[in-house]
């Protein structure tokens, strides 16, 4: 499976100050197991918000977004809860 990364997400992730980022970080390798490996992925709280659209916790305030395809996972947006019915109303 590919793994990308959009360029909002990196930007964002960048803003982010060290302990969330670190939470973010083992959400994403986290979420990047449960595919490939098949990994239970507990505690991430993964949903399908539409289409090929899904949300996981990377802690109890922050969501990170990311595209589910057959052979990839893309990295959308890591922000707070409200920043994602945010993105998914401008997208």
């Amino acid at each position: 499976m590919q793994v990308s990364y959009a360029p909002a997400f990196l930007r964002l992730l960048g803003k982010l100050d060290a302990p969330v980022k670190a939470s973010v970080k083992q959400a994403v390798g986290r979420v990047i197991d449960f595919y490939e490996g098949g990994n239970k992925a507990t505690g991430l709280g993964v949903k399908r918000l539409r289409g090929n659209l899904w949300e996981a916790r990377a802690g109890l305030h922050v969501r990170i977004l990311y595209s589910l395809s057959s052979d990839r996972l893309r990295f959308i947006l890591a922000g707070n809860h409200d920043d994602v019915p945010q993105f998914l109303k401008e997208n």
